[in-house]
């Protein structure tokens, strides 16, 4: 089963309980931005069509926040291995290398994770002098979505890491799967 924890120390049940209440007040963050992002579309396609008179807003607005749902979202389906992958190699390979292999993937993705988000702190910053066309808000708003996403999927992936999860998109068996 993807993102299966390992039985062990209760403190590793507390690491997953916690990654998993965070993850949910993610779920409910993106959501909740879908959903204005939804609205914002729907006045932007009434002013339009109906109203003769599109406001520059809402198509502005639901854009950021298209930014934001990707980069929170991201973060919020690390640990059920809701991200795209290809595990050929991993699948085939024998289950100690298929282990190094997921720890160095993990070792790549938290340095380059860390690294988006060091650099996206200082775009923002360097952003935040500029304001948007019609929302008339600091771009550093827009921008922070990098650091801010990045952080909490490092965050999400050390966690799901101490609480034993490899988060594998896949745990089909090879047989299995040729018999579908």
């Amino acid at each position: 089963m993807p993102g299966r924890t390992a039985a062990g120390a209760p403190w590793r049940r507390r690491v997953d309980r916690a990654a998993g209440v965070l993850e949910r007040m993610l779920d409910a963050c993106v959501g909740s931005m879908i959903l204005v992002m939804t609205a914002a579309i729907c006045w932007q396609v009434f002013g339009r069509y109906v109203l003769s008179s599109a406001p520059g807003w809402s198509e502005e607005l639901s854009r950021y926040l298209m930014i934001w749902v990707t980069t929170i979202g991201g973060a919020a389906v690390l640990r059920s291995g809701g991200h795209l992958s290809v595990t050929a190699l991993l699948d085939a390979l024998p289950p100690a290398w298929a282990t190094a292999l997921l720890a160095l993937r993990d070792v790549a993705m938290l340095a380059t994770l860390l690294l988006l988000a060091w650099w996206g702190l200082a775009f923002s910053e360097l952003m935040a002098v500029q304001e948007t066309a019609s929302l008339q808000v600091s771009k550093a708003w827009v921008y922070a979505a990098l650091p801010v996403g990045t952080t909490l999927t490092a965050l999400l992936l050390v966690m799901a890491r101490l609480a034993g999860r490899t988060f594998r998109a896949t745990d089909v068996d090879v047989d299995d799967a040729k018999a579908m």
